[in-house]
């Protein structure tokens, strides 16, 4: 019973021991998430990257934030599909194809009639079973910026056009989608950083947040409902001790 009555009276020590420790971590979580940010944010401004005018945003500003990253990293990727006439990296075979052959749109395909279609199924196959995405007809070629047909690319040596030794022609095109893809990974991993530390800082000032309301509202909360029970029983004990002196009572007859 004395040990209940020792817990009751100090149980409030303990929603201020967590407050104080929630407030510790959140800092510290709050310290370390700005110094990663600002880490981010160093690394990528020394590259000295400036956004491109054509961005989405903040063109012609250096990158130094996520927002920036993020709208560089879009118009770099415009660029490319404007230039390949909308394919990736992944999407292009390795060597040029000879003069006079150029690559459909993406997502067209010739048809055995020598037309084109969106759908796979009526898509004409080489003898390989690959759907046919090149044409000899400029008219039906994709464009690039300069709203010339681009050329088509093939990774069967067989098909690529030949230099002068006989080697075959690589893609200038697949190189230039391959840098674009470095250049937008490292973009995204910036991103990546830049929202990471700041979800590190968020989380901070919410522990801060739960520990202050540990200490101003829970410890407090606590402690005076044990002052209370601590007095009701004090109430109770003394109303026990003035019966006992006063003696049972004494029933009234009416003799």
């Amino acid at each position: 019973m004395k040990y209940l009555r020792f817990a009751r009276h100090w149980i409030w020590l303990a929603p201020l021991a967590l407050g104080v420790a929630f407030i510790a971590a959140g800092g510290y979580m709050v310290l370390e998430g700005r110094n990663a940010h600002n880490e981010v944010r160093d690394s990528i401004a020394q590259e000295n990257i400036t956004v491109s005018a054509d961005a989405p945003a903040f063109g012609g500003e250096v990158v130094d934030s996520a927002a920036k990253a993020d709208s560089q990293a879009e118009a770099i990727l415009h660029h490319t599909l404007t230039a390949t006439g909308g394919y990736l990296y992944a999407e292009m075979g390795q060597y040029l194809m000879p003069e006079g052959n150029y690559i459909l749109p993406k997502g067209t395909y010739m048809t055995a009639d020598g037309g084109t279609s969106q759908d796979l199924a009526q898509a004409a196959k080489d003898n390989k079973g690959t759907p046919i995405i090149t044409t000899t007809d400029k008219a039906l070629a994709a464009k690039n910026a300069s709203d010339q047909p681009v050329r088509a690319w093939t990774s069967d040596k067989a098909l690529a056009a030949t230099d002068a030794s006989g080697a075959p022609v690589s893609n200038p095109l697949r190189t230039t989608a391959q840098t674009s893809a470095f250049l937008r990974t490292s973009l995204g991993v910036a991103v990546m950083g830049f929202k990471v530390s700041d979800l590190v800082v968020g989380m901070g000032a919410f522990m801060v947040l739960i520990g202050a309301t540990f200490i101003l509202v829970l410890a407090p909360a606590v402690y005076y409902s044990a002052e209370l029970a601590n007095n009701y029983n004090e109430i109770l004990k003394k109303q026990e001790k003035e019966r006992a002196v006063r003696g049972p009572a004494i029933p009234v007859t009416n003799d």
